[in-house]
């Protein structure tokens, strides 16, 4: 077995000589086996060059495993659909111990020169396929699956500390899909999602891979949806249904002239928009960049600043900066040194969580909930943050939290969970800072999307994005719906009131696991709007006390 993994390893035919140089067996131990190896088919020696090489005995047993591997046989109908619509390379691997295998292949790439690659071991820190099963894993299995830190350097862009390989997973997780761009071969870039087996352990990955002139990161995102889809398939689970491309048609040419695109960086994940009246700009996210924007409507300016980690919130503080929703934390971002600092983590005992969606009341505290990485069900929580950096946690249980706002008297708070497609409500006390008896407001039918974030309007109404539905939903503070704004997109994400008189939305979206045909459907998908409801305005929003 040495003498097959090195001749494996080597990738070239060897001589006697080398073979014994480089190995630890006896002159007449070697000879012997190698005799056996060639006899038995998995060695072929070559008397002109006098040089050992892999047999095709092998092949054959390979072959063996190969057709008799359920999982293959389950894939290769996907493998052979994403092959001729893609026209590219598209693997399954398999978790093979602490190695990740290709165990099927199909290349329908331009040119052909990619190889099959099946039974090509990935590595597991440096590859799509392989940042896809560490990202869907346990953290104990992930520490066990990589080893220690720092691992090897493949190229110039690869991953090899520990930290960088947790943000990067971190978002994985997030998004729901991994990327590759050049870490593990210069030029090359690939996207790859988990594959789970009937219990909902992830067992490997389905990768899609090809040269970076070809298959831009652009395109890879766009092609997340067929991925997650085909995955969904091999893994046996129910494919949810995708959005309607004819529905959000109809709605796009209905959208108001009062809505215009603002001239901003687009979004994978737009999130959070918050209107501070001391800086007169509006913040927000992109999750997944991950990214914090800017913009200031009456100098016409608008930044982008990259941060080394995913950031879910970006809010203003009283005495300056900002705070930001990190996995790592709640961190205070000084706008001049880019410095962060930390201010509280409450949730610092569950790694597995991550911040989401967060407010300040209008006395200056943040309420801001979690959420699981892999958003398991009601491993969310909801917490009250003091400025002081104490914090409580005032509720649990949620799956994917989202919306807050306040009635305009402070007597009722709103939150969303996007999972069960509730907005609930709080009775609210302001100088306590306490919510109790909380009861559904507003149940959305799945026919009406999902709701997101939310803004409230000055007469106690309810501005919800809901997320592939094209519009964003007015309710009374009864929970009757008022009436909607067609969007030309299909995932608004939140919603803010702005601007100097408080008397424009501005809402943020998304372009997340949209496919290449939604995306051609709804090419603004990402972009910051900005509406002008013109009969209302919006509430102040306050800063951070801290």
């Amino acid at each position: 077995m040495a003498l097959l993994t090195l001749l494996s390893e080597r990738r070239a035919p060897m001589t006697f000589t080398e073979l014994l140089k480089v190995g630890s067996l006896p002159k007449a131990t070697l000879h012997r086996i190698l005799n056996t190896l060639v006899r038995e088919g998995l060695l072929r020696h070559d008397p002109h060059t006098r040089t050992y090489r892999l047999g095709f005995r092998l092949l054959e047993l390979a072959y063996d495993v190969w057709s008799d591997f359920d999982l293959r046989l389950a894939a290769q109908d996907e493998l052979v659909r994403l092959a001729d619509q893609l026209q590219e390379t598209v693997r399954l691997s398999v978790l093979n111990g602490n190695r990740l295998m290709v165990v099927a292949c199909e290349t329908r790439a331009q040119g052909g020169q990619e190889r099959t690659a099946v039974g090509m071991n990935l590595p597991l820190h440096a590859s799509a396929a392989g940042k896809a099963v560490l990202a869907a894993s346990e953290p104990g299995t992930r520490a066990g699956l990589l080893g220690p830190a720092p691992w090897p350097r493949l190229t110039e862009r690869t991953l090899v500390d520990a930290p960088a390989l947790q943000s990067e997973l971190e978002i994985t997780s997030v998004r729901g899909y991994a990327l590759e761009d050049g870490e593990q071969q210069a030029g090359a870039v690939a996207i790859a999602v988990p594959v789970y087996d009937f219990e909902g352990a992830v067992i490997g990955a389905l990768d899609l891979a090809g040269p970076a002139d070809r298959l831009q990161l652009e395109r890879a995102h766009a092609l997340s949806s067929r991925l997650i889809s085909a995955a969904r398939a091999i893994s046996h689970s129910a494919a949810g249904k995708g959005m309607s491309i004819s529905t959000g048609q109809k709605l796009a040419s209905a959208v108001p002239a009062e809505l215009t695109r603002l001239d901003t960086a687009s979004s994978l994940l737009g999130e959070g928009p918050v209107w501070s009246a001391r800086d007169n700009a509006l913040y927000w996210v992109d999750i997944l960049a991950p990214a914090i924007h800017s913009l200031r409507p009456l100098e016409g300016t608008s930044t982008m600043t990259r941060v080394g980690s995913m950031v879910s919130l970006a809010v203003p503080k009283m005495s300056g900066g900002l705070l930001l929703a990190t996995p790592a934390g709640l961190l205070s971002y000084d706008d001049a040194s880019k410095r962060m600092t930390r201010f509280a983590h409450p949730e610092a005992e569950r790694p597995g969580n991550r911040y989401n969606d967060g407010k300040c009341d209008r006395m200056g505290r943040l309420w801001i909930a979690s959420m699981d990485l892999g958003t398991a069900p009601n491993r969310g929580n909801l917490f009250r943050v003091d400025p002081d950096g104490q914090w409580k946690c005032m509720d649990s249980g949620f799956t994917v939290p989202n919306g807050m706002g306040w009635s305009p008297d402070d007597t009722r708070m709103y939150f969303a969970d996007t999972f069960r497609r509730t907005i609930f409500v709080y009775d609210f006390d302001l100088r306590a800072g306490k919510i109790s008896n909380r009861r559904p407001l507003i149940e959305v039918d799945p026919s009406r999307g999902k709701p997101d974030g939310l803004t409230v309007d000055e007469e106690g109404c309810l501005w919800v994005a809901m997320w592939d539905a094209w519009h964003i939903a007015r309710f009374s503070p009864d929970g009757t719906e008022l009436e909607r704004l067609p969007l030309p997109v299909p995932r608004p994400t939140s919603c803010c009131f702005g601007g100097e008189n408080l008397d424009t939305l501005y809402i943020t979206t998304a372009s997340v696991r949209l496919s290449e045909a939604e995306l051609a459907a709804a090419p603004l998908s990402g972009s910051l709007f900005a509406y002008r409801p013109g009969k209302v305005r919006g509430l102040p929003e306050t800063t951070f006390a801290g």
